[in-house]
């Protein structure tokens, strides 16, 4: 905001002694500095590192320059140079805030002496005082706020946490904890009884399904009004990282707009693809892999493709304990959040694995644990 009034100040003559013949290099420098900031600012990182402290002086330069070329305190440009103090102020700790303020003050006074001398010959040296405190005040005004802001996070992450523990704990720990008995008698019942140990071996399907759909419910309770999260250039740093240290050849498509989804399927979709390519890794011996994602308003859709040596689904069950521990997870999560999971193989050929997850609401539907 400051930016634009200062640079809207200048180019429409508000200013006494503006002149945008005169003054067009402030204008286009200021262009290009608000320009800068607005690709550069969520990109830096909100603590204490050398990038930040290295931006906080850039910038601090860059308004310093413009006022000391312009019209010193007295021009828009004051204004401008405010916005120096907004970046440390809500990164930084309250010391460390005030003490940019101080060194960024310092060197404006530095630069215009010879205006400020003659400010408080003419009996506005009060006026440059209440500046200076005004600066001071809305630094502090806004690391505080940024202080409280981080604290009551934290408390809600606290509170978030611990909401989730009590529903795990009252639903799915005590539902888990019922199949474990179970499950730990059933082999005493195959030889005792065979058809109590069949009752028995129902029951313990019928408390599994609901055991996955209380996880379904907890999902669901934090899908609403959660977070969102960008997918398109996760997915490609991740196949990036992965091909660099693989001999397979990646080839990817990445279809749709690079908007956000919920939090929740941004992670799930990210470990589904990991899983998917230490599969790949170890069973495909596969010289070439392609990775398609379909981002749309309604669903992500992930296929993964290899070249490699694939497998009779009629004589080898993928879901059974033989080391495809990658597949079992990938389908374990699609299903858990609601999603398809297709699984296609030929010897020789290769495997292809399709995941949609849809974005919107659906109804709920029993996941049958295996």
């Amino acid at each position: 905001m400051a930016f634009i009034v200062a640079l809207g100040i200048m180019a429409s003559h508000l200013h006494a002694e503006s002149s945008l013949r005169d003054e067009y290099w402030a204008l286009v420098i200021g262009a290009l500095h608000l320009g800068a900031t607005a690709v550069l600012v969520h990109r830096l990182p909100l603590r204490v590192t050398p990038m930040s402290i290295a931006a906080v002086v850039a910038d601090g330069a860059i308004c310093v320059l413009l006022v000391a070329m312009t019209f010193g305190w007295q021009g828009p440009f004051w204004l401008y140079s405010l916005s120096a103090v907004f970046w440390p102020a809500f990164a930084f700790p309250f010391w460390l805030a005030m003490l940019s303020v101080a060194v960024y003050d310092a060197t404006v006074l530095l630069t215009n002496l010879d205006r400020i001398r003659a400010t408080f010959a003419d009996g506005f040296g009060g006026d440059l005082a209440a500046r200076l405190l005004m600066v001071f005040l809305i630094a502090g005004a806004i690391s505080l706020t940024a202080k409280a802001m981080a604290a009551a996070r934290v408390l809600a992450t606290e509170a978030e946490r611990n909401r989730i523990a009590r529903d795990l704990h009252d639903g799915v720990g005590k539902t888990l904890g019922g199949i474990s008995l179970e499950a730990r008698s059933l082999a005493q019942w195959i030889d005792r009884d065979p058809v109590e140990a069949r009752r028995r071996a129902r029951y313990v399907t019928r408390i599994s399904e609901r055991a996955a759909m209380e996880v379904r419910h907890v999902i669901r309770s934090l899908r609403q009004g959660e977070a969102t999260e960008y997918l398109l250039p996760a997915v490609s740093e991740r196949l990036a990282d992965w091909s660099e240290k693989r001999p397979e050849t990646v080839h990817v498509r990445i279809n749709g707009p690079d908007n956000p989804v919920p939090i929740l399927i941004h992670g799930e979709v990210l470990r589904m693809l990991d899983e998917l390519l230490n599969n790949i890794e170890r069973h495909a011996s596969a010289q070439n892999v392609w990775v398609r994602l379909t981002l749309s308003s309604a669903a992500v859709t992930l296929a993964v493709r290899d070249d490699g040596v694939g497998f009779d689904q009629n004589w080898l069950d993928p879901w059974a304990d033989d080391g495809h521990f990658g597949l079992l997870g990938a389908r374990e999560r699609a299903l858990i959040l609601g999603g398809h999971f297709n699984l296609q193989s030929t010897p020789g050929v290769g495997t292809e694995v399709t995941i949609d997850i849809s974005l919107t609401s659906r109804e709920e539907t029993l996941v049958h644990v295996l």
